[in-house]
Formats: C-alpha cells, structure tokens, sequence
C-alpha cells in the first residue's frame, strides 16, 4: 500500500476510534448501545417472535389495530398535550421537511416515467415509496429512544400534515390519470381525504395541539391510564415492524424498487439536511430529528395505496423490505453521527 494511502487510513482510523469513545453529551458507544440498540432489538424480536409462530400472521392485523387505534393515539395525544406547542412549533420544520420531500416525489417520479416508462398512476405510488417514512411504527419509538421528549415533539409537528399531504398528492395523482378528463376524480380524492382526517391518529395529533393550546390538563386517572398505553404504544410498533418482516421476499420489479430505496434511504435525508441546513438554518437538534426521519425506511401505508389500486404491489412490498432493513446500518450511522458534533 502507497505510503499516503496509509496514512490516510491510520488517520481515519484514529478518528473513527475517537468518535466511538469521546464523550459529547455522553459516550458515543453507550448511545448506540444503550438507546439505539434496543430499538433494533425489539424489532429482531418481533421477527423472532412471528418465526416460532408465538405471533402468529393472522394476529398481526389485531396487534396492529390496537395500536394504530388506542396505544399510539393516547401516547401521541399526551405527549402532545402535555407540550408547549406554541413555543415549539415552527413553520421552518414543515418547509425544510416537506420542502425536500415533495423535491424528492417529482425526481422519482419523472425516473419512473422516462426510465421506466412506467404509467402516471404506477409513477405516482412508485414515488410514494421513495417519500413516504415511516414515522408512526419506527420514528416515533427511535426518537423517544435517543432523544426523548424534547425530540418527539418536532415529530409530531410533522407527521400531522404527513398522512394528508403526501397520501392526499399520490391519490390525487392516481385518481386524476385515471378519470380520463372527465372531472370525476375530485370526489374520490375529497373521499380519501376524509378518511384520512378520521385516522385515529390525525384526530389525537389535532386534540392534542387543541389541548396544548388551551392548556387543559387530564384527570389523573386518565392521565395515568395515557401512560400505560403511553408505555406499550412504542414497543408494540416496533414489534410490528419485525413481524411485518417475516415472510416477506424480493420480488416485482427490482428497477423500481432499487429506484426507491436510494431515493429514500439516501437522496431524500440529503435533501432534507440541505434545506434545513442552507436555507432555513434549524438548530442542530430539530435539524437532526428531520434528518432522522427523512431517513426513516417506506411505511405500510405505501403497500396500501399499492393494494387500494392495484397498481405496483409487489415492488411496494419489495421497497418496504429493502428499505427497513438497510435502515438498521443506516440510522444508528446518523445517530452516532449526530451525537458527536
């Protein structure tokens, strides 16, 4: 090996020992370990769980109705509560965040119809899965994990427009290609919205600012009863994304897929940081935390968009695999990379 090139990779290993072991804010190693770990652990144990048939595929459905419909909710909902929005809420998170993400849904989904000649319809939930994190299931536990209450917040700040902006967009996108011009499309899109609103979650997000705002405070009893499901909401989710692993394949169009994954995994964190960073300057934590969850792998709402109409299933299911996998290397790197600066 040339003189200079080893030196390069004495020095990079110099550097990579110090950001393991200096302590900023704590030790770097205790931080994967001890938080970040954890999060990935329970989600392998989901995965193990579902293999030894302990969950079984047909329970899958029921665990994921409790918690998207009452865990996840009161844990939201409290955590919102409990907030001071109105000192934390800041229009430059939703334009950093979205600014990036919507950057990111246009260059997937021109790929997909140039290079992939792919339809209208199959580009627009192609790009979904390159876009749409998942932030219910993974985001949320990981950020309380790592960050705690000061980090959820932000979050929170942009999942409640998350479901509606980006699901709404793709459906309209879909609807419109399909109508064939005969102005028909705008009720279903309006019908999906709506549905949208009544998702358990956008209703505990919404009374949860509207709690916050008027600063009412839960009975004790209640509150107390918020922070069992408040408990369970996170590890029931991340147990859901294992089970959710198990069984799963490679399969439809790997173009597409591959396409995805790199738009999401990699591009879109880029984009996001970018517009955080040069334009609307975020302070390092919320700068972080939207890093964070731009990075976030594809969430099941994308193979449900896919399934609702029939269009790119199997390369959605394909995406939402590639995706979360890759994520176990590539959000505790951020983690880590985060914390020592």
């Amino acid at each position: 090996m040339p003189s200079f090139l080893f030196a390069r990779f004495m020095e990079f290993g110099v550097c990579y020992r110090a950001l393991l072991y200096r302590d900023a804010g704590g030790n770097m190693l205790d931080l994967i370990v001890g938080k970040v770990g954890p999060v990935f652990l329970t989600i392998m144990c989901g995965f193990v769980l579902t293999h030894i048939k302990i969950i079984s595929r047909q329970g899958i459905p029921f665990l994921a109705k409790i918690a998207m419909n009452a865990f996840i909710p009161a844990m939201l909902f409290q955590t919102l509560s409990q907030s001071d929005i109105s000192a934390h809420f800041d229009l430059r998170l939703w334009g950093s965040y979205y600014s990036g993400v919507f950057l990111n849904f246009a260059v997937v989904f021109v790929i997909a119809r140039l290079w992939l000649k792919a339809r209208t319809d199959e580009s627009a939930v192609t790009a979904m899965g390159g876009v749409f994190s998942n932030i219910v299931l993974l985001g949320i536990p990981l950020v309380q994990a790592v960050y705690g209450e000061e980090g959820l917040v932000p979050v929170l700040i942009i999942l409640s427009i998350h479901p509606l902006s980006l699901l709404g967009m793709t459906i309209m996108i879909v609807e419109g290609s399909r109508s064939g011009g005969d102005g028909h499309w705008l009720p279903k899109v309006l019908r999906s919205v709506l549905r949208v609103l009544k998702n358990p979650i956008i209703i505990a997000i919404i009374l949860g600012v509207l709690a916050s705002l008027l600063k009412i405070r839960m009975p004790e009893m209640i509150d107390g009863t918020f922070e069992r499901f408040r408990t369970a909401g996170p590890t029931i989710a991340l147990l859901l994304v294992g089970a959710g692993l198990y069984g799963q394949s490679v399969r439809g169009n790997l173009s597409a897929s591959l396409l995805c994954t790199v738009a999401k995994m990699f591009v879109q964190p880029l984009l996001v940081f970018s517009v955080g960073h040069f334009i609307f300057d975020l302070p390092p934590l919320q700068l972080t935390i939207l890093t964070l969850v731009a990075a976030l792998p594809s969430g099941a709402n994308v193979a449900i968009i896919a399934g609702s109409y029939n269009v790119c299933i199997d390369r959605s299911a394909t995406t939402i695999l590639i995706t979360t996998v890759i994520s176990m290397i590539t959000l505790p790197l951020i983690v880590l990379y985060a914390g020592a600066f």
